[in-house]
């Protein structure tokens, strides 16, 4: 009887390598996972069937060209940029107000472009506090910007 049971073994072996069950095995669980995808997929409403409005124009205050705030590669403000800002902070409107820093300038020896952006965009926000807007009004902003790499330009709008 053992050896009808070895004679049987030999012959299942035989006929398909261990390889192969394997294999069949992984071809199978592949086949199933692209169904799941492809019923998934056709359940999923299309992003045709529900247009998304457009969002709302944010209601942009003052568009200030970096250039013209600060001194060249440096987040100081040159002489009177205070003053100028201390002015626009006087007609600011009552709620939430954002600094939003577009684009990079060239960086300075100290900061590279993007530190520079942000450092820039943190001095405008440090002078409208000090010239009296409270803290938990502001916040700052950082994007990217279409225009040319090395124009930055900081907008006060309200958020």
């Amino acid at each position: 009887m053992a050896g009808a049971a070895a004679l049987e073994t030999r012959v299942v072996r035989s006929a398909a390598p261990t390889w192969a069950v394997s294999f069949a095995d992984l071809g199978l669980l592949l086949l199933g996972c692209f169904v799941m995808l492809h019923a998934m997929e056709t359940d999923r409403p299309s992003a045709a069937a529900a247009p998304v409005a457009p969002a709302a124009p944010v209601p942009r205050l003052d568009t200030l060209r970096a250039s013209d705030l600060f001194e060249t590669g440096e987040a100081r403000l040159r002489p009177g940029m205070n003053d100028r800002l201390r002015e626009i902070a006087g007609r600011l409107p009552d709620g939430a107000i954002q600094v939003v820093s577009r684009g990079t300038a060239e960086g300075g020896s100290r900061l590279d472009r993007f530190e520079l952006a942000a450092a820039r965009a943190a001095a405008v926000a440090r002078a409208l506090r000090e010239a009296g807007v409270p803290d938990h009004r502001l916040t700052v902003r950082l994007e990217p910007s279409a225009a040319a790499a090395d124009t930055q330009s900081l907008e006060i709008v309200r958020r």
